[in-house]
């Protein structure tokens, strides 16, 4: 019995012994392995994580650094066999960070970073409760470790990263966060990330890199700030040659607002070496610049690379429709045709791009090659080509109500990003008037953008006319997301 209790009792100050042996050392190496994970280089960074494990098997930041990149890999590449070795990881990872020294901040930190991370590779995967809860844990384990250590700095950008994704839930449905203990503003959580990049304190570059990523993004998309967003970035010392994740932000975002070149020279000048993680996120970027270009054999080449490689569903209906449209301008329709069926049948519906795509084929109708042509080349930035395209045509040139509608809506859109906002507003009205009734979202597109100009030229009863106009429309593509930009519209002018 005395030699039980005393095994026992060994074994307790042992596993006592293990657990006070924990840490958080966030050294010199594991500032580079940062580094590495978050310029994508994860397969250089898997190697020096398992070399300091050996070393170090106690220091919790190396699986806290395993849990980035293990995210990165899951939500870039969202490859279904690596989820399924991957992500039981987060909740491991888990136990882990419980069982460590609770008087360090990096303890609820780490606890808060699992439990984004795990939330955001769920979404990727169609696990959307799954990822609301580990969404609502992460966000209280920041918000609680801000009041126990409000000078550990880095906790400020993943809570401000909340904080402005709470504060653009409807208002209708604020009370629901407020009962999960969630509340939040745009302004207050671009604020703290801000605060924490400009920042030079000892805790300044243990997550610089994901800061200078998620800024931009916060301009763009939630403060609806396109110039303050590319003065940033190009104001920014960014090394987009070896930090591909930087670059990723970049091109993304320079396709998506119209500047293709940009882009284009970010991806073709990146290192591409054995050290980063394979993405074949780099060729849709690729074909999406190509044929913004017109560059169609380039495009198909980048565009098919990217649905042979990528294991994943979104973007891949969008990816197969531009296939489509390359096919379509080549005159090859038997070919056209069977990526059509593709785009019903491959990816998903969770993008707006994949939704636009899938409903584009289903209505089995094919666009205006001139519309096509000049839409692709506004897309890329090209506006000059893309008046030369619709030069001496007329509304009378078009068969169909929708192209008549189109006709005027894309020569709108070309004067107002060519900032000729007369012109843009005398096209932006023939398509309302035309396209009112219509299934296209030209006509609400229309108003949308017409609201918008006059908001800034500080018309905003005029303005507020527009975007309500922008809302009556019944029935079209995309409506969601227009009536959302057209409400938040009506809230900005009645403040003015």
């Amino acid at each position: 019995m005395i030699k039980q209790l005393l095994f026992v009792g060994l074994l307790m100050l042992t596993v006592a012994s293990s657990k006070a042996q924990l840490n958080y050392t966030w050294n010199d190496k594991a500032q580079q392995i940062y580094e590495s994970v978050t310029s994508l280089k994860i397969p250089e960074a898997r190697k020096a994580i398992a070399i300091e494990k050996k070393a170090t098997p106690n220091n919790l930041v190396l699986p806290m650094l395993e849990s980035y990149a293990d995210f990165y890999e899951l939500f870039l590449n969202e490859d279904a066999t690596e989820y399924q070795k991957l992500y039981p990881q987060f909740e491991k990872r888990i136990q882990q960070f419980e069982a460590g020294p609770k008087n360090s901040p990096y303890y609820l930190y780490s606890l808060g970073l699992e439990h984004l991370h795990k939330s955001l590779a769920a979404i990727r995967f169609d696990k959307n409760w799954e990822a609301a809860l580990d969404f609502r844990k992460a966000y209280l384990l920041f918000k609680d470790n801000r009041k126990a250590f409000p000078h550990f700095t880095p906790n400020d950008v993943y809570f401000g990263i909340i904080t402005t994704v709470v504060g653009t839930i409807p208002k209708g449905y604020q009370w629901m966060a407020s009962i999960l203990g969630m509340s939040g503003k745009i302004s207050e959580g671009n604020a703290l990330v801000l605060k924490y990049i400009n920042s030079n304190d000892e805790y300044s570059k243990r997550c610089r890199n994901e800061a200078l990523f998620v800024y931009p993004y916060l301009l763009m998309n939630f403060e609806g700030n396109q110039k303050k967003a590319f003065a940033f970035i190009e104001s920014t010392p960014y090394d987009f040659k070896k930090n591909q994740m930087h670059a990723y932000m970049a091109a993304n975002l320079y396709l998506n607002h119209q500047q293709s070149n940009k882009a284009l020279n970010i991806v073709q000048q990146m290192d591409n070496s054995d050290a980063y993680l394979s993405l074949p996120f780099w060729n849709l970027e690729l074909g999406y610049a190509y044929i913004n270009e017109l560059k169609l054999d380039k495009a198909q080449k980048a565009l098919t690379d990217f649905t042979q490689t990528f294991k994943g569903k979104f973007y891949v209906k969008d990816a197969y429709e531009r296939l489509s449209w390359i096919a379509y301008m080549q005159g090859d329709m038997k070919k056209a045709e069977a990526y059509r069926k593709l785009v019903l049948s491959a990816g998903n519906q969770v993008t707006d791009a994949d939704k636009q795509a899938f409903q584009n084929a289903k209505k089995g109708n094919w666009p205006n090659p001139i519309l096509l042509k000049a839409r692709l080349l506004s897309d890329g930035g090209y506006q000059t080509q893309a008046i030369a395209i619709l030069s001496g045509k007329t509304s009378n040139d078009f068969n169909t109500e929708a192209d008549k509608t189109e006709f005027a809506y894309r020569l709108g859109r070309i004067y107002d990003l060519m900032e000729q906002d007369e012109l843009a507003l005398r096209y932006y009205k023939s398509a309302i008037e035309k396209g009112a009734h219509q299934p296209e979202y030209f006509a609400a597109r229309a108003a949308l953008q017409s609201g918008m100009i006059l908001e800034n030229k500080s018309q905003f009863v005029k303005a507020i006319e527009f975007y309500q106009q922008c809302i009556d429309m019944k029935d079209h593509a995309f409506k969601n997301s227009l009536d959302q930009k057209a409400k938040s519209g009506i809230q900005r002018c009645l403040k003015q």
